[in-house]
């Protein structure tokens, strides 16, 4: 796919409060490093922006989930949404420093994908979806480090305020998405050696996002799935 395919996803003041206080309301397991209880709800504020930024869209194509946020397979995870059978999972992340710009990130990074098993076939849902956030991770996070928050208040205006959540309205991108055969496929024409990527402790099934299906050909390849079961 082209750089120029991906998607900004409309966000209203509403949307982010709505993800402010889903983000409050919910428990968070800092899984992949320990980070400064500002960053750590910056994060899990934002995996809710995605949410409610691909759900608005989806629904806008006239694909309407059927379920979200349910846990299945045998890692327990929680699937983002499911339709007609289908677990779609989404990811969400910021612009590496080193990158500087979006479009460098789309050339040069891959869907975020942890592997939890030996083999990719484990792999947890069945379309991987990505969305990044045209910030820069370290700056981000050291002007969150910097600010002096209640993160227990029960006020999702102030907690919109004091973390500047919207800075997420106009810089939310939908920037592809894989299924899972595609991926099984494509990681099995790589040699052995390089299947994978670290980060942060973690290792990554390799995914470029460059090489990843663009975003309108999602509601058509989910319409077809659907077509073939009813």
């Amino acid at each position: 796919m082209k750089f120029e395919e991906i998607l900004p996803l409309p966000l209203t003041r509403a949307d982010v409060l709505q993800a402010v206080a889903r983000a409050r309301q919910h428990h968070f397991i800092d899984n992949l490093r320990a980070r400064h209880p500002n960053v750590r709800f910056d994060s899990k504020l934002r995996g809710y922006v995605g949410e409610i930024a691909l759900g608005n869209w989806l629904r806008h194509q006239n694909i309407r989930p059927d379920a979200e946020n349910k846990h299945q397979g045998k890692f327990k995870l929680d699937v983002d949404f499911e339709y007609r059978g289908l677990g779609l999972e989404l990811k969400t992340s910021l612009v590496p420093d080193f990158d500087g710009t979006l479009r460098n990130t789309f050339l040069r990074r891959d869907l975020k994908l942890i592997r939890r098993s030996p083999h990719v076939e484990d792999l947890e849902g069945e379309v991987h979806i990505q969305i990044f956030f045209d910030s820069l991770t370290r700056r981000k996070d050291a002007w969150l480090k910097a600010q002096s928050v209640d993160l227990n208040s029960n006020d999702p205006e102030y907690l919109y305020e004091a973390l500047c959540a919207r800075s997420y309205l106009g810089r939310t991108y939908l920037v592809g998405w894989i299924d899972k055969p595609s991926l099984v496929e494509r990681i099995y024409e790589l040699p052995e050696n390089q299947r994978t990527w670290e980060h942060a402790k973690r290792e990554f099934w390799v995914c470029p996002l460059r090489e990843i299906y663009p975003p309108r050909s999602l509601p058509r390849f989910l319409g077809f799935y659907s077509d073939r079961l009813f």
